[in-house]
């Protein structure tokens, strides 16, 4: 594993992007971090654990604007998918 994260560092694992809340070493020396993740927030769900050793080389650092970018783009997601819902809506919504 060339890079082993620590409690607050920025990652990104495949596409998304969070910061690592803690870092758990077992006796036989496997790891498992505990991240919460931009999209588990949006999605109202807690931080996960994430087993380094199955994919070392999966998890890497990430920078704050890379963190920031993605709950920019979940923003606009969320609010053009609420705009598309209410254009569903057939009667008059009380102003």
């Amino acid at each position: 594993m060339s890079y082993f994260p620590q409690v607050g560092d920025i990652v990104r694992m495949r596409s998304w992007h969070g910061v690592v809340l803690d870092v758990f070493k077992s006796e036989t020396g496997r790891s498992v971090v505990r991240v919460h993740t931009v999209r588990n927030i949006f999605r109202k769900l807690g931080p996960e654990l994430i087993e380094l050793d199955l994919a070392p080389d999966q998890i890497m650092p990430a920078t704050r604007q890379d963190l920031e970018d993605e709950i920019a783009l979940h923003r606009r997601m969320q609010e053009g998918a609420l705009t598309e819902l209410l254009k569903q809506v057939t009667i008059p919504l009380p102003v």
